[in-house]
């Protein structure tokens, strides 16, 4: 399995050019519960999980004509990414980090975020990135920002968008990262275009000096321009500059909404049939949500997999599936969660579309399960 190494990148920046192809070496790990899982959900939590046969995650075949952009060709195929948020948790994400190396071959660290002026803030964790450069991990700064009015703020400011990326650029250097994901949620329909002519200028500086630019966007069915959730997010745009685009693929049912799967096969098929009739499919990493909610009639609690079968053993033992019911002080609730089945149903999509691979929010909260069946 091909790991980016930063010092490839150093490489290129320096003018040299890779003189090997990029294969994937097919692996299965075998992994038990991680230890140290945090029970801390961030109310927006995202990450990747599901199914219960062997599959074999396959590198996209090669098409009569068809031209790969050097870039992503320096990345590799069948890309098995983790977003890594652990704030207050330095060696529970080392740990994780050690048993899950024979299957990941990158992280996204969720440390840093930007404000209206284009200052990013956040803290580095210095083992992290020498454990993935060590071990060939891309390794990715997730730069986080999840305020519309921020952002509004920030893309009508000149000054605050070139601070913002001239600090990305010096945190990416500084810290040895393969480049940033930007993960900035909420953005309103009317900077649409303002996004696009960010992301373009970052692209156009980052990729000069030899880094990638990777967007973390929310998923939608088709073009809505004027959706106030995902209106801002020009696909076949975004998917010209960026090297890569992380569907964000989950919250189909959300906490604030009814009760409902996270993230449907049927649902996430529509998503990706969208997606790929707009943008390369080799620029595609589908998001993959590891987690649950709890809804109980006025909203939603997140969960992590070991809460929700927790629960079920608890309230609902006879239960199967990804979905079970209990009442509590005369309430009902409604739970729905995500396991290695469903996880496995997405792989299958992934597969099928012949996407460049999967990026799970979030690492530690996911079914272990799941682990077993990446190849």
């Amino acid at each position: 399995m091909h790991r980016w190494h930063p010092s490839t990148i150093r490489s290129v920046r320096q003018g040299r050019i890779l003189a090997q192809g990029l294969v994937v070496c097919v692996m299965v790990a075998l992994v038990s519960l991680l230890p140290g899982w945090s029970s801390e959900i961030k109310t927006w939590d995202r990450a990747l999980l599901p199914q219960l046969a062997r599959v074999t995650f396959q590198a996209p075949p090669s098409q009569p004509g068809q031209t790969w952009p050097p870039r992503l060709r320096h990345l590799g195929t069948g890309l098995v990414l983790g977003y890594l948020y652990d704030p207050n948790a330095p060696a529970t994400a080392l740990s994780q980090l050690r048993q899950l190396t024979p299957v990941l071959t990158g992280v996204a660290a969720d440390w840093y975020s930007v404000n209206a002026a284009g200052q990013i803030s956040g803290q580095t964790q210095p083992g992290v990135v020498r454990f993935a450069e060590r071990h060939r991990l891309l390794n990715l700064a997730v730069v986080e920002q999840t305020d519309p009015g921020v952002l509004s703020a920030l893309l009508a400011s000149p000054a605050a968008e070139q601070r913002a990326m001239e600090q990305m650029l010096t945190m990416v250097e500084s810290d040895r990262f393969a480049g940033v994901n930007l993960d900035w949620e909420g953005i309103v329909p009317s900077d649409r275009s303002r996004f696009n002519r960010f992301v373009g200028k970052l692209c156009a500086l980052f990729h000069v000096h030899g880094y990638y630019v990777t967007l973390s966007v929310p998923a939608e069915t088709a073009s809505q321009p004027l959706n106030s959730w995902t209106g801002a997010y020009d696909y076949p745009v975004l998917g010209r500059e960026a090297d890569l685009l992380m569907i964000m693929a989950y919250d189909q049912h959300w906490s604030g909404g009814h009760p409902g799967p996270i993230a449907s096969t049927a649902w996430v098929r529509s998503v990706l049939a969208y997606t790929i009739s707009v943008v390369p499919h080799q620029k595609v990493i589908l998001g993959i949500p590891g987690y649950g909610y709890d809804w109980n009639g006025e909203g939603a609690v997140a969960l992590s997999f070991v809460q929700a079968e927790g629960l079920r053993h608890q309230y609902a033992p006879s239960a199967h599936g990804n979905h079970f019911q209990y009442l509590q002080n005369g309430v009902v609730h409604s739970v729905w969660f995500e396991n290695t089945q469903s996880f496995l149903n997405k792989i299958h999509l992934v597969s099928g579309f012949e996407l460049r691979g999967i990026v799970l929010w979030r690492i530690g909260i996911e079914d272990p399960k799941m682990w077993d069946f990446l190849q």
